[in-house]
């Protein structure tokens, strides 16, 4: 029986230098850090792309205030709201029955009760202009005291029946205006004695 060899020993031992090995390597550093820059910096140039490609803030595009909007919500909605008048229930009661008779006979042609004042004032304007100034209050019988005239049209009516309030339809602005105008000019004193007294003419109801 030959005899047993024995296992010769290694000349290098990596073993042993495996410590020195160790120090003669650069120290390792975390990856997440160079990983977290590159990600920045391929993220960079598409967000910069994105803020270039936005539109620039304009002021004149600026929406409004709140209370700015609704001012200019309520002017666009706003309506024109034609005048009123007062009017006794006698001269009332004749302009309906005119408008009344004009829908049955004219039909679409019918006017409305603005239009009809508007032509019963233009058509006395000569004789309204001196309704309230050529009846002035006179000096009396004794000559001492100031009566007033029989004749003198009263600015102001006071009615023994509750008068009507009538919605001039049909009167715009601008002749809603020269309306008021008329009650200045020719003395009448208000609307509703402007348009009573021309209607008085055009009903003969003087």
């Amino acid at each position: 029986m030959p005899p047993q060899r024995v296992k010769a020993r290694p000349v290098f031992d990596p073993d042993a230098l495996k410590d020195e090995l160790d120090d003669m390597w650069p120290p390792k550093t975390p990856t997440t850090t160079p990983r977290a820059a590159t990600t920045e910096r391929v993220t960079n140039p598409v967000s910069a792309q994105q803020s270039a490609s936005a539109p620039s803030a304009d002021p004149s595009s600026e929406p409004t205030s709140a209370g700015e909007a609704t001012t200019t919500v309520v002017m666009q909605h706003r309506r024109y709201r034609p005048p009123e008048v007062l009017l006794s229930a006698e001269v009332y009661d004749a302009l309906y029955q005119l408008q009344i008779a004009e829908k049955k006979t004219r039909r679409g042609l019918a006017r409305t009760m603005g239009m009809i004042v508007l032509d019963a004032v233009e058509t006395h304007a000569e004789r309204l202009k001196s309704t309230w100034t050529a009846a002035q209050d006179r000096v009396g019988e004794g000559g001492l005291f100031v009566r007033p005239s029989s004749a003198a049209v009263p600015r102001r009516r006071r009615h023994a029946v509750t008068p009507r309030t009538v919605v001039l339809s049909g009167v715009n602005a601008t002749n809603g205006r020269q309306l008021d105008a008329l009650v200045g000019s020719w003395g009448a004193g208000t609307r509703s004695a402007l348009v009573e007294q021309a209607l008085r003419y055009q009903f003969d109801l003087t």
